[in-house]
């Protein structure tokens, strides 16, 4: 072997390298599969010193699509189809799993020249497969063609399917993050739906205990069934906000809340207890499975507040007292919501109330502890530590 030839091999040698080493950092950090097939082609032209190199996608049927290319006219590239069949080349690289070499198009007898090929002055070419990834069939052909007739060696089919399969790696990465994605997306409806389903069946629930509310002659029975009803509304009230935001997995606390306290201020406007609300609320964002029970927390405090804390029938049918709540963030995404009435406090003995109970238990679901100030003539306060939610390990 010359000098010049040796020369010769040693550049086409660092130009295959060069044109794997740029392609490989492509595939790796590219999310645009467009990209990556058309920059494909284009290097891998380069290190085969052509100007011609296309890349043929399998789809249904056994048909090829000229998915991307490099030098080829218009109406080539996402137009032209070809039949992956043994006639041609591109077929019977897909039957056989092997290299094909077309040293000279004019005299090729083995397999059809697809016309445009032709029409593009194409003397010599040479096409691999583009394997599929675990047991999934072929993507592709990898083609590059020549306009001045030469011999591809053993080295640049080998240099070809290394480039082969570096694409194919760069493809299923793709695909698997599309379907990631499909899924995530998926789950997101299914969920959301799922959603709309729960708000729907607890507006029937509500529906059906108002109507029996309606018709119960008995104090007692019409007490149960009204605390009954205002814990499902409050459940209600969370489900409406997550499907009309359309945030599955995050609830404002701060608007939640308010709109529970304020819902149940409002239901109780025609009873003989007339009582401000006051809210202090910073913005704090948690769980729905947080909100939840803090949600049926608020709901039980100011219900027992209303019952309990203020005397009823004002003379002048002014205000009798004040209910608040204050919602604060904490250290390391910890939240704290304060609850509190003017009333005249709650007996030691009623501690041991429904009310009560659920508050301490719904606490005891969450994690952490409440803390209660009440006493005769000095109103009533529970304060309530929120955790930060745990996240699961992915």
């Amino acid at each position: 072997m010359d000098d010049d030839t040796t020369e010769q091999s040693r550049a086409r040698l660092l130009a295959q390298q060069t044109a794997l080493a740029r392609f490989g950092e492509l595939a790796l950090h590219s999310d645009d599969l467009e990209e990556i097939l058309h920059d494909a082609c284009r290097l891998v032209a380069e290190g085969l010193g052509t100007d011609l190199a296309k890349v043929l996608e399998r789809q249904d049927g056994n048909i090829l699509v000229v998915r991307a290319g490099v030098g080829w006219k218009p109406g080539v590239v996402g137009e032209v189809t070809l039949k992956g069949n043994e006639g041609s080349s591109e077929g019977h690289a897909l039957a056989t799993g092997d290299a094909v070499v077309c040293n000279d198009v004019g005299c090729e007898d083995r397999f059809a020249i697809p016309a445009f090929v032709l029409e593009h002055d194409v003397r010599s070419l040479v096409n691999v497969v583009v394997q599929g990834v675990d047991g999934r069939p072929p993507y592709g052909v990898l083609e590059v063609d020549s306009r001045e007739q030469r011999q591809f060696s053993e080295d640049d089919v080998s240099f070809l399917r290394t480039y082969a399969n570096m694409l194919s790696a760069a493809v299923e990465r793709l695909r698997a993050d599309e379907e990631v994605r499909n899924r995530a997306t998926d789950n997101e409806r299914l969920l959301r739906e799922l959603q709309h389903r729960v708000k729907n069946n607890l507006q029937v629930i509500v529906g059906l205990v108002q109507l029996q509310l309606r018709r119960a002659s008995q104090s007692e029975t019409r007490e149960a069934l009204r605390a009954v009803s205002q814990r499902v509304d409050a459940l209600r009230l969370l489900h409406d906000k997550l499907y009309v935001s359309g945030e599955v997995d995050r609830v404002d606390l701060g608007a939640y809340l308010a709109e529970v306290a304020g819902t149940l201020l409002r239901f109780h406007e025609e009873d003989r207890t007339r009582v401000r609300l006051v809210l202090e609320i910073k913005d704090v964002t948690v769980s729905p499975e947080q909100a939840a029970p803090l949600g049926l927390m608020v709901n039980e405090f100011i219900t027992n507040s209303l019952k309990y804390a203020f005397d009823g029938n004002p003379a002048d049918g002014g205000i009798q007292g004040t209910i608040g709540l204050r919602l604060e963030p904490g250290r390391g995404g910890a939240a704290r919501i304060t609850l509190w009435d003017d009333g005249k406090g709650l007996p030691l003995e009623r501690s041991g109330g429904t009310g009560m109970r659920m508050i301490d238990g719904l606490a005891r679901q969450l994690a952490t502890r409440t803390e209660w100030s009440t006493g005769i003539g000095r109103g009533a306060r529970l304060s309530v530590l929120v955790r930060p939610a745990k996240r699961e390990p992915s």
